[in-house]
């Protein structure tokens, strides 16, 4: 019994890393890099959409925390949440500060 909780709980172990690896690629190659080349013309709605975003995701870490009984999903999720905000912030203060044209035809 012992040998099959260590195995299933490397198993997830592995999972979760892989996902996790995908998810970072994914949420950091497409959205702020578009953010970025289009914060010009979008720059308002992409910080509200953002910061709802934000929200969501604050709620869900709090949900978690409290069907977990720790803290530890605000460990993990506080560290995301505080990267994206991060990468987003810096994506569209790049993109204001920048004269490259967007890829949007307006």
């Amino acid at each position: 019994m012992a040998g099959t909780v260590l195995t299933n709980t490397r198993m997830l172990t592995v999972a979760v890393a892989a996902e996790m690896v995908y998810q970072l690629v994914g949420s950091n190659m497409s959205s702020p890099q578009t953010a970025e080349l289009n914060a010009a013309a979008r720059a308002p709605t992409i910080k509200k959409w953002v910061t709802m975003t934000n929200a969501e995701a604050f709620a869900w870490i709090v949900f978690l925390c409290f069907l977990d009984e720790s803290f530890w999903p605000a460990l993990g999720g506080g560290l995301a949440l505080a990267g994206m905000i991060f990468k987003y912030r810096y994506a569209i203060s790049s993109g204001l500060s920048s004269t490259a044209p967007g890829t949007e035809q307006y």
